[in-house]
């Protein structure tokens, strides 16, 4: 056993993925605490009602700004990383320059959409028109955020782009509560705080891009101009905002559901145990972070045996790491959600349900990361699709009859369909499993 791992750890790969998903996996756990408490805080000083008007408003926020992005960040990391191997770096600031004034253009767009939109969004989801009218003015800061940490991802600045993506908006807008709730101890507050830290952390992403990409590239000469024209970026980042889109659907629509067909008080004690939830999925987004590029590189080398190793190596990680993080949640749920006060323990089975739909992505590894690396994005967006037009029918059918239960099992159902049906993708195009069984896969 000694001998195997000093082995993988002479293994190039796997200690690259070892380092980048071990700082990730710390910055992750701290964003996630950093989540946890800035719900705890929020639960505690404005009680479940507070909580779900907060989650309404950002969601939507969130929505706008996805569709608004158009694909372009998760184009960013395939193109960036893919250039950065080669030396290209006049590529990345030509191919910079484009996606921005794209950006910018559509940024704007739904911005404007948003705002004009507020009343007939408010009515449906039973959220504050006033929240929804404030946060289309930041749908523009919020898109260039999700490019610059993106991007940081694609140049392998790993521990800068897990700050900013994990930790860095609950731990400013904790910050900026408690800052805020000195002054004024209005219900806005939480809304307040939020869009506080996005245009803090908006310019820190930006400057920090901007840092480690001159740095990077200076001193060196670049290789040949590779130029991408406006079609061929947006041929790759529509069928991403597509998925992303979908991906969305499934993360967010339960609560989106539960607003409209339940109460506010639903919403955010359905949140709760939905972050709480996400602590299993901590390893899995961790290795994701420096796995990706990874996965572009090797597949831009044509390099099939290496992408089948990094594969199998990243989904042993995630397992391992994930398994305690379900043992304790299934042992103490009541604990955990009484936290948040007596009202919250209702999540106790949807906290449950949630769990074992966050242990079934582990075993089933980096599965949606390798079809997007690997030009398979299409692909990846219909498995997607499938999945969140499941999670939507479910959830009209649960809804009404088990309230936040339903909506979790509904999550787990979705989850677990498009995790299995992408691992027998990647079979079929690469010809191994990704899926990981203790002391039977080697």
């Amino acid at each position: 056993m000694k001998e195997k791992l000093k082995s993988s750890l002479k293994d190039k790969d796997f200690s690259e993925l070892l380092r980048g998903s071990g700082l990730s996996f710390f910055l992750r756990s701290g964003g996630l605490a950093a989540g946890y408490l800035l719900t705890l805080i929020i639960a505690h000083l404005f009680g479940a009602k507070g909580l779900g008007d907060y989650v309404l408003a950002i969601t939507v926020l969130r929505l706008f700004t996805l569709l608004a992005k158009l694909g372009l960040d998760t184009t960013s990391i395939r193109f960036i990383a893919s250039f950065a191997s080669k030396n290209k770096w006049t590529s990345i600031f030509n191919f910079r320059r484009k996606i921005v004034f794209v950006l910018l253009f559509s940024s704007l767009t739904f911005s404007a959409l948003m705002y004009f939109l507020a009343h007939p969004i408010a009515d449906l989801i039973n959220a504050k028109v006033e929240y929804i009218k404030l946060n289309a003015f930041f749908v523009l800061p919020m898109s260039f955020f999700m490019l610059h940490y993106q991007s940081l991802r694609g140049l392998k600045r790993i521990a800068e782009f897990s700050f900013f993506y994990r930790m860095s908006q609950a731990l400013f807008t904790v910050i900026s509560i408690v800052v805020i709730y000195q002054f004024f101890q209005d219900e806005e507050v939480p809304v307040y705080a939020y869009l506080v830290s996005l245009l803090l952390v908006s310019f820190l992403s930006f400057l920090t891009f901007k840092y480690w990409l001159n740095n990077k590239s200076s001193g060196i000469e670049s290789a040949e101009l590779e130029v991408l024209k406006y079609s061929q970026i947006l041929k790759i980042s529509i069928p991403l905002m597509f998925a992303q889109s979908v991906q969305f659907i499934m993360a967010w629509t339960d609560k989106l559901m539960l607003g409209s067909m339940t109460t506010i008080e639903d919403v955010g004690i359905y949140h709760t145990a939905f972050k709480l939830s996400m602590f299993a999925a901590v390893a899995l987004m961790s290795v994701n972070s420096i796995a990706s590029p990874k996965f572009a590189e090797m597949f831009a080398k044509n390099d099939m045996e290496g992408l089948k190793k990094v594969v199998h190596q990243s989904t042993k990680m995630i397992f391992w790491s994930s398994v305690p993080f379900v043992v304790v949640f299934f042992i103490f749920p009541h604990f955990l959600l009484g936290l948040f006060g007596e009202e919250f323990k209702i999540g106790v089975t949807a906290f449950i349900f949630l769990s074992c739909g966050r242990l079934i992505s582990s075993l089933s590894g980096s599965v949606g990361n390798i079809l997007q690396m690997t030009g398979n994005q299409n692909i990846y967006a219909s498995i997607l699709l499938i999945g969140a037009l499941l999670n939507i029918v479910l959830n009209l059918i649960l809804i009404p009859l088990y309230g936040i239960n339903g909506a979790a099992l509904a999550s787990m159902s979705s989850l677990i369909v498009w995790n299995l049906s992408m691992v027998l993708v990647v079979k079929k195009k690469f010809g191994f499993y990704t899926f990981y069984i203790p002391f039977i896969n080697k």
